[in-house]
């Protein structure tokens, strides 16, 4: 999914919970939690190629070339430590028993970027996990949807 929707996106879920819980902080730290995730692209970028060429048109063509499974910018493993269900479930559980506002907002914004790129991204639903991953061993061609199907 675009960054800019990611944007859009968090701003609106952390407008709300500021406007329900009084929150500002409880707001920003939603916001920053929703768009933050895709620090991990910039980590995937520097595995497959480096430091040198490193840029944001150049990450984001290498995003949509995986996409597409096509491309020199392409990567063949995909990693994305962030984009992990795994995660969502382990601060959904800790924010159930401690009843943390701010872990709460933290996750409400975690939660809501992966359901969108799991909307948005042709990968099959397992692989947000980084467990199935794994077991597929990081091969980007065996985690996303084949045109067609």
């Amino acid at each position: 999914m675009r960054p800019s929707r990611h944007i859009i996106a968090s701003l609106t879920i952390g407008a709300v919970l500021w406007f329900f819980t009084k929150s500002v902080y409880a707001g920003l730290l939603c916001f920053a939690s929703g768009v933050l995730v895709d620090i991990d692209h910039i980590l995937e970028y520097i595995i497959h190629h480096g430091r040198k060429g490193l840029s944001f048109k150049n990450m984001y063509e290498a995003c949509e070339q995986t996409e597409r499974q096509k491309g020199d910018l392409k990567f063949k493993r995909l990693y994305i430590i962030l984009h992990t269900a795994e995660i969502v479930l382990l601060l959904w559980t800790i924010t159930i028993y401690t009843k943390n506002i701010y872990l709460l907002a933290i996750t409400w914004g975690y939660s809501l970027h992966l359901i969108l790129d799991c909307a948005a991204n042709p990968l099959y639903p397992f692989s947000y996990f980084i467990f199935w991953r794994a077991i597929n061993k990081f091969d980007s061609s065996k985690l996303f949807i084949k045109n067609g199907m």
